[in-house]
């Protein structure tokens, strides 16, 4: 802006000293034509008194050029001939001449030209001298003048030093006056800079509007300043707090967006590349591609899946922990697995014997004994479908819970297991507590107790013992313990697993499909009672089960 104001005032100043330059030598031109036709005038007086018309032109006219300084003299005739000239012998005719038609038409007149005959610039004065009535000759005297273009080449000189003076004192005048304007201008601008967002102030009523305009410019910048602070905040916040890692990046060295989750999975410091993404080749495939990919990686011992999105200008990192989720599809597979195993082992008995029935393979004395067996097989079928019925419906059970009076519970279910316990000879303890009631509903507890009792009897030893022991208080408990084969240490974390046996044996005997104990762990967890077992391999388990307080519902 200094520039352009100085530039400026430099290019008014020359123009207008041009122009002034100009004016004055217009001004000098026509003073020095006044006064030369002044002194014409007193010229013509001169002659008038000293030409004497009785001599001779030629010298008459000489006579009075050297009394006048040498300026030139013509003498004409009426009709504009030449009749004595001091500076040229021409005899042309001049009636024509501007100075001469004018006197010959108004007594007088004056002419500034170049002369044709001396090739100068001349002013010339000419007169009419009649007599009777009659103009008797004409005199015309001239004296050499400037032309007006050589007046002005004349003074180009001294010109150029004054545009040279003028330029210096006007860059220094131009230079003091914008140094003095600008400098509220300039000091406006470094408090609007160091304020620091408060509102600047200003003695210049000129400068006023503009000082509110940066007070409103600095109260928007100030609020936008403090939405994106709180914006970011509240982004970290959110970031801060998912369980998903998030990296938002240019390139894999670029990283814009990071937050706790990912960098403590990929091991990542700030204003540091991640190593994974640059080393791993197929991740920097993914980036190099730029396109939509998803890969799985295990962490810490656990799975996650690496999704990438991509934008124009930058990528999207999503890491989620999907080590529950594949769990649970291995979980599904398993179950469709097993419950194919368990459908079927029933199902090809069934078939078999029906077959040879059919075919007439099955002596009479034996049909007894198959249709037994196929009985037995169907029954199993049954239990078996009941069984999944039952695991799958505690999922979308939500019939509300009541008060169970759980002593009188366990004394009515027992009994129902004295012949399976008189089968293997196991005797049976029984602890159990008066008034222990819990909330849940009667059917759940019947579950629960039924896949317990049986899971002691039917891997108790023969001649063992059965303890079942029902405690009240602020935290009722229900335990049955067996004597039998014990659970090994490496089995101890599957035996809630869906169709998980202990005697792996799945061959379709006397032993369960094992989704007791499954039922059993999905009940307790549905209802938030601790449920845990304590084995010993060879020497017996014990299942135990920690009620909530009656008044609590699940």
């Amino acid at each position: 802006m200094r520039k352009r104001i100085l530039l400026v005032s430099l290019l008014v100043s020359v123009v207008g000293l041009v122009l002034l330059s100009v004016l004055f030598t217009e001004m000098y031109y026509n003073g020095a034509i006044s006064q030369a036709e002044g002194q014409l005038k007193i010229y013509m007086q001169v002659f008038a008194e000293e030409y004497d018309g009785s001599a001779e032109a030629e010298g008459e006219t000489e006579r009075i050029s050297s009394l006048l300084g040498g300026a030139r003299v013509t003498l004409f005739s009426p009709d504009g001939s030449v009749l004595a000239d001091t500076q040229s012998d021409t005899s042309e005719n001049h009636a024509e001449r501007e100075e001469v038609s004018e006197a010959l038409e108004h007594g007088e007149g004056f002419a500034v030209r170049a002369s044709s005959t001396l090739g100068v610039n001349m002013i010339y004065y000419c007169k009419a001298f009649p007599e009777g009535g009659e103009t008797q000759y004409l005199v015309r005297i001239a004296l050499p003048v400037s032309s007006e273009v050589s007046v002005f080449t004349d003074a180009i000189p001294t010109l150029l030093w004054f545009v040279l003076i003028d330029i210096l004192v006007c860059l220094l005048i131009a230079w003091m006056a914008t140094s003095f304007i600008l400098r509220p201008v300039e000091r406006l601008t470094k408090a609007a800079a160091t304020s620091g967002g408060k509102e600047v102030q200003t003695e210049y009523s000129e400068l006023k509007p503009i000082a509110k305009m940066m007070n409103d410019m600095n109260a928007e910048l100030n609020e936008r300043v403090a939405k994106m602070k709180e914006d970011r905040r509240i982004e970290k916040l959110i970031l801060g707090s998912m369980e998903h890692g998030i990296v938002i990046f240019r390139s894999a060295e670029d990283v814009i967006l990071i937050n706790k989750t990912a960098a403590h999975l990929l091991d990542y410091e700030q204003n540091e590349p991640i190593r994974s993404f640059t080393e791993d080749r197929e991740i920097a495939d993914i980036l190099a591609a730029n396109e939509p990919a998803s890969v799985y990686r295990k962490i810490e011992g656990r799975d996650y899946n690496l999704r990438f999105t991509f934008k124009e200008k930058s990528s999207v990192l999503l890491i989620t922990d999907v080590t529950e989720s594949m769990a649970a599809a291995r979980s599904k597979n398993d179950f469709i697995a097993n419950v194919t195993h368990e459908m079927n082992t029933p199902l090809t008995s069934i078939r078999g014997f029906a077959e040879l029935i059919a075919e007439g393979g099955i002596p009479p004395e034996r049909t007894k004994s198959v249709a037994k067996t196929i009985i037995k097989q169907s029954d199993r079928l049954s239990n078996l479908i009941r069984s999944i019925i039952n695991f799958s419906a505690i999922d979308s059970d939500e019939l509300p819970d009541y008060e169970v009076d759980l002593t009188e519970l366990v004394r009515e279910t027992i009994s129902s297991f004295e012949p399976k316990l008189s089968q293997k000879n196991i005797a049976l303890k029984l602890d159990i507590a008066s008034g222990v009631k819990v909330m849940s509903r009667r059917e759940r507890l019947l579950e629960i107790f039924n896949n317990l009792v049986s899971n002691g009897i039917r891997y108790n030893k023969e001649g063992g013992t059965l303890t079942v022991t029902l405690t009240g208080g602020e935290h009722p408990a229900l335990a049955v313990a067996d004597t039998g084969v014990g659970i090994a240490e490496e089995d101890k974390e599957r035996i809630f697993d869906r169709f998980y046996t202990v005697d792996k044996s799945h061959n379709g005997g006397g032993g369960g499909f094992g989704l007791g104990l499954a039922i059993v762990k999905k009940l307790c967890k549905r209802a938030g009672w601790k449920l845990s077992v304590q084995s010993e391999l060879g020497v017996g388990t014990e299942f135990s089960i920690q009620f909530n307080p009656p008044k609590e519902a699940k």
